[in-house]
Parts: C-alpha cells; sequence; structure tokens
C-alpha cells in the first residue's frame, strides 16, 4: 500500500535528520523558528500520527488531544524509539476502516464537530502534515545546523517533486 510505504518512509527521513542532531541541537530554541526547536516539529509531527493509530481502538481521532511530551522534544532517541513504533505499526494495519474525525475551531470546547473519516484518509492527512512541519525544519537545519545531510526531496511535496521533474524533462 503506497499510503504506508509513504508514511514509513517520511519517518524514516526523520529518524535520518534527527540521528546526526546532538541532543542540545534537537532541543535548541531557534530564532528562525521563532524560537522553537527541531524538537517541536518532530514532537508535534509523532503525536499527529500516534493520535491517528490510536484510533484504532476507539474509532476515533481528536489532533487537539496531543499530549505536548517534552520528552519527545528534547531526547532524540526517545523520538526515534517512537518512530520506529510508528513504522511498524503502519506496516501492521493492512485494511482501511472508518473513522470518527473530532475537530474545532473555537476557543469553545462546546463548539467540536464530529466528521466522517478514514484510517486511509488520516494517514493521507498525516503525510501532508509531515511535510509541511518538514519543509519548516529543513529551512531551521540549512540555516542553523549546515552539517546535517538532508535526504533527498526532504520536506517537499510528491506533487512537487513529479511537476519539477516534468520541467526537467521538458527542456
Amino acid at each position: 500500500m503506497e499510503l504506508q510505504r509513504v508514511s514509513k518512509e517520511i519517518l524514516s527521513q526523520l529518524i535520518d535528520i534527527t540521528r546526526q542532531l546532538k541532543p542540545t541541537d534537537f532541543a535548541q530554541p531557534l530564532s528562525i523558528l521563532s524560537g522553537n526547536t527541531v524538537g517541536k516539529h518532530i514532537r508535534h509531527i509523532v503525536e499527529f500520527f500516534d493520535l491517528m493509530l490510536a484510533g484504532r481502538n476507539g474509532g476515533i481521532v481528536n489532533y487537539d488531544k496531543r499530549d505536548h511530551n517534552k520528552m519527545l522534544e528534547t531526547d532524540p532517541d526517545l523520538a526515534i524509539t517512537k518512530m520506529q513504533s510508528l513504522q511498524k505499526a503502519i506496516s501492521e494495519i493492512k485494511n482501511d476502516f472508518s473513522l470518527s474525525l473530532k475537530v474545532n475551531y473555537h476557543e469553545n470546547e462546546q463548539y467540536e464537530q464530529t466528521l466522517n473519516s478514514s484510517y486511509y484518509r488520516e494517514l493521507q492527512y498525516n503525510i501532508e502534515h509531515a511535510i509541511h512541519h518538514m519543509a519548516i525544519v529543513k529551512i531551521a537545519l540549512q540555516h542553523s545546523f549546515k552539517a546535517v545531510e538532508l535526504p533527498a526531496h526532504f520536506g517537499v511535496a510528491y506533487s512537487t517533486v513529479r511537476y519539477q521533474k516534468e520541467l526537467t524533462c521538458a527542456q
């Protein structure tokens, strides 16, 4: 299944860059990230994948219910271990299934809405969400940690990669 392959590839790319960072670099507030850290962005991605997978149990996904686990954003080894467990869990799910997605775009909790979704739809969302944050992480790495070797197409949407390839072929 392509969604699983791509999700695991994205997590592998994140593991790769995380391995290259010292714990102090992983957790260093950066002005280019408005005082946030590479670790916070990775934690954010990880928690979204984790909440999606937790939806298997109750059939509900609510991305607002993140833990904001400080250990995941400050301990690169823990983040790597968690990403590896996410890869394994994604590999084990072979079929799509229905999910309810809880959303709320209001400051008051009573405005929560429930939308119909599915595991595959949420997996696709997590891919796009991760790529978005990876693009931000890429800017930070290129600015502050120039020694980090980025995987090809890190933080670039797959549609953009195809478009760029078409442009190159057309020339």
